[in-house]
């Protein structure tokens, strides 16, 4: 009466905060995933190994429970290689997994749509307006094309690795949300500029991922990086790990996710990556992440 399952974390390559207002990003899953456990329990409703309700798991699980019309006792562990709040998607990753794992044990199926769902839900115990971009990577893996409007839409790239740099500053997605939304709100004709060069951006990224123009990419991340800097959701903490990356040899790097601190993400040639990873690793933690990995699964025992 256990069932375990995994779901991948994420980069955004290109257009986070611009995709909440309805322009297109571009984001692939990382080899780095987040496994639940779920178990039946005799009572307590739905609780995590821990004790605590409030986690986008638990939520995820509710909702499952509801869309089934079902009432059962669950008890759920979490076991995640995803650092949290550094913009790489763990949450959803722990909701889509908690989801899947949920709906398997007490149906034996395994339903995208409903585990899209849920993993949304979950979602909104911790970031104000979620755009669905994490928990659709979570759901589907892969890389592609995500908008508002049309959801995820999978397609080949030809970039295999990204080397992503972490601040170690921790932030609340939902606070830097509501910062560029009142950014919006102040500047909108600024605003209206930066979204549309942001829709530009992506379609050329798609272009330069697709013919692995890597100089090309790297530039491209700079000028992403300058529209959120322009935003006011670039910090100190992020500035200096893109210093770091350029200086040690990468073509260009930027804020994934939310920016406030998290993770930066940088393109570099294949063989150059490990030395860069050296050398920024003296000031702070960096790795080389495997893009376009699979999405949620349910995991052997």
């Amino acid at each position: 009466m256990t069932v375990a399952a995994s779901a991948p974390g994420k980069v955004i390559l290109f257009g986070e905060h611009f995709v909440v207002h309805g322009a297109p990003a571009l984001v692939a899953s990382i080899d780095l995933r987040a496994t639940t456990i779920v178990e039946r329990s005799e009572s307590g409703g739905v609780r995590l190994s821990t004790g605590s309700r409030d986690n986008p798991a638990v939520r995820a699980a509710e909702y499952v429970l509801r869309k089934l019309g079902a009432a059962a006792s669950l008890l759920i562990g979490i076991e995640s290689k995803i650092p949290q709040s550094v913009g790489l998607g763990s949450s959803a990753a722990v909701a889509a997994s908690c989801s899947a794992a949920t709906l398997h044990l007490l149906t034996g199926g395994f339903d995208r749509d409903m585990i899209l769902e849920a993993s949304h839900e979950g979602e909104k115990t911790v970031h104000y307006m979620p755009s669905g971009i994490d928990t659709s990577i979570a759901t589907f893996g892969g890389a592609g094309i995500y908008t508002r409007s049309s959801g995820y839409k999978m397609l080949s790239i030809a970039l295999d690795e990204i080397l992503i740099v972490n601040t170690g500053r921790q932030r609340r997605t939902g606070d830097l949300v509501l910062k560029v939304k009142k950014f919006s709100e102040r500047k909108p004709e600024l605003f209206k500029q930066l979204l549309d060069e942001a829709g530009q951006i992506v379609e050329e990224g798609l272009d330069h991922l697709r013919s692995r123009d890597l100089e090309k990419l790297g530039r491209l991340m700079s000028r992403n990086q300058e529209l959120l800097k322009i935003m006011g959701v670039s910090s100190p903490e992020i500035e200096e790990a893109i210093a770091l990356c350029l200086s040690a040899g990468a073509y260009g790097a930027k804020l994934t996710g939310a920016g406030g601190g998290g993770c930066v993400i940088a393109v570099a040639d294949p063989d150059k990556l490990d030395k860069l990873i050296l050398r920024i690793s003296e000031r702070l933690e960096a790795f080389r992440v495997r893009l376009g990995v699979e999405g949620v699964r349910i995991e052997r025992p």
